[in-house]
């Protein structure tokens, strides 16, 4: 194919992957950095031989996190309070991870805006899919 045959990706898809892929990348090397202070440190707010101990047991998750952190389960983004521990920092970076898609879809959706980008029908799922994972990254939404 000559560059002229080539489709050219529109403008909300490119936005989407390069925030996504970003995003990602950052929190990967979040995540890394507390993996190795955790090797080299060992600070940790989770005794990993009892969590893993007691998943293989088959024990519920409230009495693992109760028994692997010694306090009641917290819910939501609890690593941001906690972040003198390695784990902690690790889990950031696991949660920007997962944050990426989220602002990537605004981001798609600020770049159909702005660019008018044809059909309509994917600027209304894009918006949805937006909201509802910006909701399901508050904790607005869940599974329980």
């Amino acid at each position: 194919m000559t560059e002229q045959e080539k489709p050219q990706a529109l403008l909300s898809g490119v936005i989407y992957g390069e925030i996504t892929y970003w995003v990602t990348l950052i929190g990967m090397v979040i995540a890394t950095i507390g993996m190795i202070l955790y090797f080299i440190i060992g600070n940790q707010f989770f005794d990993a031989n009892t969590m893993i101990n007691e998943l293989w047991a088959g024990k519920d998750a409230a009495t693992i996190w109760e028994d692997a952190a010694g306090t009641k389960v917290i819910h939501g983004h609890w690593y941001l309070t906690k972040l003198a521990f390695t784990d902690a920092i690790a889990m950031l970076g696991l949660g920007l991870c997962c944050l990426a898609a989220v602002f990537g879809s605004w981001g798609s959706v600020i770049g159909m805006i702005a660019n008018k980008e044809k059909p309509y029908l994917f600027l209304v799922f894009a918006i949805i899919i937006a909201v509802l994972l910006t909701c399901s990254a508050a904790g607005l939404i869940s599974l329980h």
